[in-house]
């Protein structure tokens, strides 16, 4: 309201107003108390339609897109909560893996390594796991890969694959892929049993040609010192490569199978605590992982001698073995192999040799022929000539 307009009313009151001007007035006025009747008339109607209307189809569609999108969003936010926790753990185990497979001296991963290694050395006959490596897995997991070789004349041939996966210190059912398998006869023939060697071996090698040479599976008499089986190969155009040992279960007229033969290989594997170790290099490679470096060297062995250090290396072996038995079993896939009980019997009766892996030229292996400290032989595996042994000494 202006002040012209309550000038007017004032002077209305008081009779100030023409006759005309009066009448002007109260005109204005009845229009304004109709407006006022008309916004109070809708004012109310509008109150009563609020309260008392019902929802409408598009209302209902509206509140309900309205409730779906906040279920998804709040479906959305804890999915990405759900990935994040995830991430986050992932990461988290991926550290606490890395820390538990690094710690330790020697590291459990190279423990593990060393079982690997050991098990196929002193279960498969002229078999050597080579070109490995073992890596982590997030959760507190591990994978060793490595390359098979079997060693025929001069060369060491790709015999397979084999992968394990560690959890903790429990170890998976290696898997393999062969190329080269094991004899599928008995490799040896135990001193004095009535079992022989496979018929025939003699006549198989006679019949292969000059410019071969082949893997052999040599019988023995009777049990020899290491030192004598190397001094009768010292002065031969050939190279033993494995010996089986009697560790007490070999007599298979009374024992069970071939396949629990346990020996060494005539190249040792050599342990972490064994080694001579150089400066070691440490390098960051994360929050609380290390890299650790170190140049090492091994023993020296004479070609044809240092039996003692050989005869050790194979008690250090099953040792190791003996400290991880039920990993070891697992690698081996033979059942027991009653690493303690072997070791008991070494310790009281030394190391016996009765068989020996040899490869070399055919014709010169042919000549071990009428040997009498060799009981019989097995043919094993037969390549083209590689030879470059640089021959008798």
């Amino acid at each position: 309201m202006n002040e012209e307009f309550k000038e007017k009313l004032r002077n209305y009151v008081e009779g100030n107003l023409s006759t005309e001007e009066k009448e002007r007035l109260e005109q204005e006025l009845e229009t304004i108390e109709e407006y006022k009747t008309l916004l109070e008339e809708e004012s109310k109607s509008q109150r009563i339609s609020f309260a008392g209307e019902l929802p409408t189809d598009s209302t209902v569609h509206r509140s309900g897109n309205i409730i779906k999108k906040a279920k998804w969003k709040a479906r959305l936010q804890n999915a990405l909560a759900a990935v994040g926790i995830i991430i986050v753990g992932t990461i988290v185990c991926s550290v606490l893996s890395a820390i538990y497979f690094s710690s330790g001296k020697p590291d459990r991963m190279t423990v593990y390594r060393e079982v690997t290694e050991s098990v196929l050395a002193v279960t498969e006959p002229n078999l050597r796991l080579r070109s490995n490596s073992i890596n982590g897995t997030p959760f507190f997991g591990a994978e060793l890969k490595g390359e098979l070789t079997k060693r025929i004349g001069s060369v060491e041939y790709y015999a397979g694959d084999i992968e394990v996966s560690f959890q903790f210190n429990q170890a998976g059912f290696p898997e393999r892929k062969k190329l080269i398998d094991k004899p599928n006869f008995m490799a040896f023939s135990y001193p004095g049993s009535q079992l022989a060697t496979a018929p025939g071996g003699w006549e198989k090698l006679d019949k292969l040609p000059e410019g071969t040479v082949s893997e052999v599976y040599l019988s023995l008499d009777r049990n020899y010192s290491t030192d004598e089986i190397l001094n009768k190969f010292s002065d031969r155009d050939m190279q033993p490569v494995w010996f089986a040992v009697d560790t007490g279960f070999d007599n298979w007229e009374e024992q069970h199978g071939p396949d629990r033969v346990i020996g060494f290989p005539y190249e040792p594997v050599w342990h972490y605590n064994e080694m001579t170790f150089g400066q070691q290099n440490v390098t960051k490679q994360g929050w609380f992982i290390k890299g650790v470096s170190q140049s090492a060297s091994s023993p020296m062995l004479e070609s044809y001698g240092s039996a003692d250090l050989r005869n050790q290396n194979f008690l250090n072996t099953l040792n190791l073995l003996k400290d991880y038995e039920k990993m070891a079993n697992r690698i081996a896939g033979i059942g027991d192999l009653k690493i303690k009980e072997r070791i008991e019997y070494l310790n009281k009766n030394g190391v016996g040799i009765y068989g020996v892996v040899v490869t070399g030229p055919t014709k010169e292996i042919l000549k071990l022929r009428n040997e009498a400290w060799i009981k019989g032989l097995n043919l094993g595996e037969v390549r083209f000539w590689n030879w470059s042994n640089p021959g008798p000494r």
